[in-house]
């Protein structure tokens, strides 16, 4: 029986082996997957593209452009301008000295005022940057075609506006520079010796004989605002031709002979073609216009009431502050066709590298609001719609917005300064 006992034992483990059932195995697979992520850099911002390392840490240090941040913390700049001790500004206004004193006891920190025309400051601006000199902090300017076309998008200025103003201000009174107010170049007369108003009624008035050589202005080659003027009149060659019509009863169908000539002799195209506003500079520059330096001096010329035959003139609206009753008296001649004068905007900038820049945002804020004070006169038109509205009742003067002026455009002027000089050398 012995020979049976392994094979049975074998036969059972296998049966057994056969029936049994597999115990399931979990298996976790790990699938790898890459995934390609493409990351775009922030692109740098205008501002800060062709910039030295050095304007960089100056523009982040004093937070303004892209470093500028979302909530201005008046307490630390009024607090950092104590310490900064003084504020240096180019202004195109003498006023800015009769700020000095109220500032001063008010924050701590003295004014340091340059009276510069506007051209001047950026002349001067623009030789300190190059030699590396660092000196203004503020520049109180007119001269807004240069500051826009080049000074702004060279980084040699840069743009401020206090939060506190911003609901009083329209959108081109923020950007791209800060308006502190609308000045203006007018034409005015006599009034004393014209009570019943001004003696013309059109700009192609001071092209007549009897205002032959009678007739005050500044130089525009020697007054960058009054070139801006006549730039500005030049733009307006339709007006102009009706309001010719409107005057003389007939269309201007033929130019003077020898604005044809010029034409004749420009052979490039530079002057583009004759129209009646050209023909009107012409005319103008024929009738011997006096040019005077100053517009204060313009205005007194005109409103003295000791004369018999006064002149008329292009000067300043903001200078009708000087008339005094019975010695000078002058006023805008409102209704001349098709425009009594050109309004421009004088803007407040912080100049790039300025060493005090909390003393400068805290001037700034002060000009637009209590320190607007010695702005608050007749012909000077705040940006601040709530001082405006002010104006117009204190002063009776028109809102600005019925002013029958045009405004400068400071593309156009900038664009044109050759051409337009080219030309009215040509013509006087």
């Amino acid at each position: 029986m012995k020979r049976f006992v392994l094979p049975v034992v074998l036969l059972t483990l296998l049966v057994l082996a056969a029936c049994a059932q597999p115990t399931p195995q979990v298996v976790e697979r790990v699938v790898e997957k890459t995934v390609e992520v493409l990351v775009t850099p922030t692109p740098e911002p205008e501002e800060l593209r062709g910039l030295t390392p050095e304007q960089r840490a100056w523009l982040e240090a004093a937070q303004l452009g892209p470093f500028a941040p979302e909530t201005q913390d008046w307490e630390a700049i009024e607090s950092a301008a104590r310490e900064e001790g003084q504020v240096v500004v180019y202004s195109v206004s003498s006023r800015i000295f009769k700020l000095q004193e109220e500032f001063k006891e008010k924050y701590g920190v003295d004014i340091v005022g340059y009276d510069l025309a506007s051209d001047v400051q950026l002349e001067k601006l623009r030789r300190e940057h190059k030699a590396g000199i660092y000196e203004a902090d503020v520049l109180f300017n007119s001269e807004t075609p240069l500051l826009l076309n080049e000074f702004l998008p060279q980084g040699l200025v840069w743009n401020f506006v206090p939060d506190s103003v911003l609901p009083y201000l329209e959108p081109i009174e923020i950007e791209p520079l800060l308006t502190q107010r609308w000045s203006s170049r007018v034409t005015i007369y006599n009034t004393a010796l014209n009570p019943e108003g001004a003696p013309i009624d059109t700009l192609w008035d001071l092209t007549r004989e009897e205002w032959k050589g009678k007739i005050l202005m500044p130089d525009p080659l020697e007054d960058s605002l009054q070139s801006n003027v006549i730039q500005t009149i030049l733009q307006h060659p339709d007006e102009m031709a009706v309001a010719y019509e409107k005057e003389f009863g007939e269309p201007l169908t033929e130019y003077s002979g020898d604005l044809l000539e010029i034409f004749e002799e420009d052979v490039g195209g530079l002057l583009g073609e004759p129209n009646a506003a050209m023909e009107w500079l012409y005319r103008l520059l024929h009738n011997d216009p006096v040019f005077l330096g100053s517009t204060t001096k313009i205005g007194n010329n005109v409103g003295d009431v000791s004369q018999t035959d006064p002149p008329v003139g292009f000067t300043t609206f903001s200078k009708i502050r000087k008339v005094e009753p019975g010695v000078y008296e002058w006023g805008p001649a409102y209704d001349l066709e098709p425009a009594f004068g050109v309004s421009y905007p004088t803007v407040l900038v912080i100049a790039d590298r300025a060493p005090h820049p909390n003393a400068a945002k805290l001037l700034i804020r002060y000009m637009m609001e209590d320190g607007f004070a010695p702005w608050n006169e007749p012909g000077d038109y705040a940006a601040s719609s709530d001082v405006a509205e002010q104006q117009v009742a204190e002063f009776g003067i028109p809102p600005f917005e019925d002013l029958k002026m045009w405004g400068i455009d400071q593309s156009y002027v900038y664009d044109t300064k050759y051409s337009f000089l080219t030309l009215y050398l040509e013509l006087k």
